[in-house]
């Protein structure tokens, strides 16, 4: 990795193959962790550069912001997944094409910003509905499915990958609670807003490197 100059109070985005190493000052350093499986879908990070990229970003400061204010704070599963889904959102968004905020128009990158984190919080809080998908998504935003598609684009993702990984994170944390061992998994499934319970489980298992069964057992919730 090249070395950068990195001004004090600026966030910055670092992407690494394997190791790397943080010289500085004297001073706080806030360091905001991506584990790798919240990544697979993120796919913009995929095609970013390896190294550091510096300059000031928005994104990045109310990413750091965010992250600082989620310190020693316990939340509940359906609030973690909130939280989650937009710290995803900012990092996508600045990692991703023109993601620089030099590079973009003020005003158009501030209603795309809106419009993005409105629509990532909404697929958070209606994720486990069965019949919320793109063209439902298109009509409670008033906009139509090729723009949509086209601004899900933008962060590297779509919006079905998206909402499947949202769904993927509520069932995990319904897994991991204890006050949930007396349900079968399937049933979790559903409620998370998953039909087939094959696909739930081959998906569970791509996204975070086990089947849901093996994830309750250690989490001792069943």
């Amino acid at each position: 990795m090249q070395p950068a100059d990195v001004e004090a109070g600026q966030a910055f985005l670092c992407v690494i193959a394997r190791e790397g190493e943080l010289h500085h000052g004297a001073g706080e350093v806030t360091l905001v962790l991506i584990p790798r499986q919240m990544l697979k879908l993120a796919d913009a990070l995929k095609a970013a550069p390896f190294g550091v990229t510096t300059g000031p970003d928005p994104a990045l400061d109310i990413l750091v912001a965010h992250a600082r204010s989620l310190l020693g704070r316990p939340l509940p599963p359906a609030l973690a997944l909130f939280c989650e889904s937009g710290l995803l959102g900012l990092l996508a968004f600045a990692a991703g094409p023109g993601g620089n905020a030099s590079a973009r128009s003020p005003d158009a990158r501030d209603a795309r910003d809106a419009l993005y984190q409105e629509i990532l919080l909404d697929i958070a809080a209606n994720c486990s509905r069965h019949d919320f998908g793109v063209s439902q998504v298109a009509q409670r935003h008033r906009i139509n499915v090729r723009t949509l598609q086209k601004l899900f684009q933008q962060h590297g993702t779509t919006l079905k990958e998206h909402l499947t990984w949202s769904r993927l994170q509520l069932a995990r944390s319904a897994l991991a609670d204890p006050a949930n061992a007396g349900k079968k998994v399937s049933d979790i499934a559903f409620e998370a807003g998953f039909n087939d319970i094959a696909t739930f489980n081959r998906l569970f298992r791509r996204t975070f490197g086990r089947t849901p069964s093996s994830l309750r057992q250690a989490n001792g919730a069943g």
